[in-house]
C-alpha cells in the first residue's frame, strides 16, 4: 500500500463519509503496529507516514469534492454499493487525480463485492468493455482463513441465495431478469392466518396522494405473517380505518416522508397518527430500495415471512408482478396505489424488524518479524 521511499508518492482512499471515520482509525492501528512514524491531519483526512508519502481520504458522498490533490496509487473500497451512474463520476474523478508523477505505473486498486450484478457500473467496465488494463481478481470468501467459524452461515442464512454467491464467490448476477421478489409462491408462503382477539399488529404504511396503502401482520414465532390489507385516501382517513382494529396493540411502520408534513401546514403525517393516540416507528431516512428488497427476499427465500393471499390480494398480486424497468430498477407506477405502493409498505415494516445486514468481522492479523 505505500510508496516508494522518497517518491513523495501519495495513496487515495475513497469511501463514504460514516466509513471515513472508521477507515482513518483503522489504518492508524495497522501502521503502529507496522511499526512506521506517521502524523494524523485530521481536518484534511490525511495521514502523512514519514518517508513514504501520504495516504488521502476521499467520500463518495461528494463526488464534486474529489479535487485540488494529486496521487501515484488509489484503492477504491465498495464501488459497486452505489448506483451506476454515480459510480462512473466517482471513478472518472479519481482517475483524473491519480495523476503523480514517478517511476514506474501509477495504479488503481479496487476492492468490492458486485452489489449491482450485471446492472453495475464494474460489471459494465471490468466485464462487458474489457478495456485494456483492467483485471478481475476474484476472492471467494470461503478461501479466507481469518473469518469467524460462523461467517459464512450467517451470509447463508441472512441472504436469499442468489445474494449469498455474490457475496461469497464475488460472482456477478442477474438482478434484474426476474421479478424482483423472484422468491414468492402464492402457494408455498400462503397462510390461512387470520387476526385473533390477543393479536398485537404490525403495519406497514406507503405515503401517497390518493392512496396510501397499508398492510398488516402479526408475528408468529419470529414469522411475520400478512394478514390484512387497505386503502386510504390520505393520513386522516388512515387513522380512521385504523378504528377496525380497536382492542389490538398496534404499531404503525410508515415511510420517513411522513415526517415532512405533506398532509397540511401544521403537522405531519406522522404527528397525525401519533395524536391519534397510536404507535408509530419510522425510520430517520428511508432504506436504499436495494436493502428494502433484500429484506423480503431474504425472508421468502427461507419461508420465514407468509401472506394471507385471500386476506391480502393486493399484496400477493404485487409480489408476483413486479419487474424491473429498462434502467434495472424496480417498477414505479404514478397512479395511486399501484403494485409499488404494495410491495413498498410491506417492505418498510419488514425491512424495519428484519433487516439484511452483512455480519462484520473484526479480524486481527498478527505480525512477525
Amino acid at each position: 500500500m505505500l510508496a516508494d521511499k522518497g517518491a513523495n508518492g501519495a495513496y487515495y482512499m475513497p469511501t463514504y463519509d460514516l466509513l471515513k471515520l472508521r477507515a482513518m482509525p483503522g489504518v492508524e492501528d495497522f501502521l503502529l503496529r507496522l511499526n512506521l512514524p506517521f502524523s494524523v491531519n485530521k481536518s484534511d483526512y490525511m495521514i502523512s507516514i514519514k518517508g513514504y508519502g501520504d495516504i488521502i481520504f476521499r467520500s463518495y458522498d461528494k463526488p464534486e469534492r474529489i479535487i485540488a490533490y494529486e496521487t501515484a496509487h488509489s484503492i477504491v473500497d465498495e464501488l459497486d454499493t452505489i448506483a451506476k451512474d454515480k459510480a462512473a463520476l466517482v471513478w472518472r474523478k479519481i482517475t483524473e487525480r491519480n495523476r503523480q508523477k514517478r517511476k514506474g505505473k501509477n495504479t488503481i486498486g479496487l476492492v468490492t463485492t458486485p452489489d449491482q450484478g450485471y446492472n453495475g457500473f464494474v460489471f459494465q467496465k471490468w466485464v462487458k468493455e474489457k478495456n485494456d488494463g483492467y483485471v478481475i481478481i476474484k476472492a471467494s470468501t470461503y478461501s479466507n482463513p481469518y473469518l469467524p467459524d460462523d461467517y459464512i452461515e450467517q451470509i447463508i442464512s441472512n441472504y436469499d441465495p442468489i445474494l449469498a454467491d455474490l457475496y461469497l464467490n464475488g460472482e456477478f448476477v442477474s438482478l434484474s431478469d426476474k421479478k424482483v421478489y423472484h422468491f414468492f409462491d402464492r402457494k408455498k408462503h400462503h397462510s390461512d392466518r387470520v387476526i385473533k382477539p390477543d393479536d398485537r399488529l404490525f403495519i406497514g404504511l406507503d405515503f401517497n396522494i390518493g392512496g396510501c396503502c397499508a398492510t398488516t401482520f402479526v408475528i408468529d414465532s419470529n414469522v411475520p405473517i400478512a394478514v390484512d390489507e387497505f386503502v386510504s385516501h390520505d393520513t386522516y382517513d388512515f387513522v380512521n380505518n385504523l378504528a377496525r382494529y380497536k382492542g389490538h396493540k398496534l404499531c404503525v411502520y410508515p415511510d420517513a416522508s411522513g415526517k415532512s408534513g405533506r398532509t397540511n401546514a401544521s403537522a405531519s403525517d406522522i404527528d397525525i397518527i401519533r395524536h391519534a393516540g397510536y404507535e408509530c416507528d419510522p425510520p430517520n431516512e428511508n432504506p436504499f430500495v436495494r436493502d428494502r428488497i433484500n429484506s423480503v427476499n431474504a425472508l421468502l427465500s427461507h419461508e420465514t415471512m407468509l401472506v394471507n393471499t385471500d386476506k391480502c390480494p393486493e399484496l400477493t398480486f404485487a409480489l408476483e408482478s413486479q419487474g424491473y424497468d429498462k434502467n434495472g430498477d424496480p417498477e414505479k407506477f404514478k397512479d395511486h396505489p399501484a403494485i409499488d405502493d404494495w410491495v413498498d409498505c410491506a417492505g418498510y415494516f419488514i425491512h424495519r424488524k428484519y433487516p439484511v445486514r452483512k455480519p462484520i468481522s473484526d479480524v486481527k492479523i498478527k505480525f512477525s518479524w
